[in-house]
């Protein structure tokens, strides 16, 4: 017989995806819930959450930059350039 699924209740799976999307804001109201009732008795989803939590701050902190798109286009020449000239050797 197959399994009903809860309305309220999800799996920790679920759960994960449901806190990965709040923390982009992209989680609805009723996710969010859902994800607050899993939160009160399981110690994986609090754990995951915590950690995820932790993850944001941590990138959030840091000074990261990224490379625009000419300097990633100007790396990747450099390298070909590189790479031609070790294989002609």
């Amino acid at each position: 017989m197959k399994e009903k699924k809860s309305f309220l209740f999800i799996s920790c799976d679920e759960a994960k995806h449901i806190c990965d999307k709040s923390q982009y804001k992209e989680a609805s109201i009723v996710e969010k819930l859902k994800l607050n009732l899993r939160y009160t008795w399981c110690r994986v989803t609090r754990a995951y959450v915590k950690k995820n939590k932790q993850l944001t701050t941590t990138l959030d902190n840091s000074n990261i930059e990224c490379l625009n798109t000419l300097e990633r286009q100007n790396l990747k020449e450099q390298f070909k350039q590189e790479l031609n000239k070790q294989n002609q050797n």
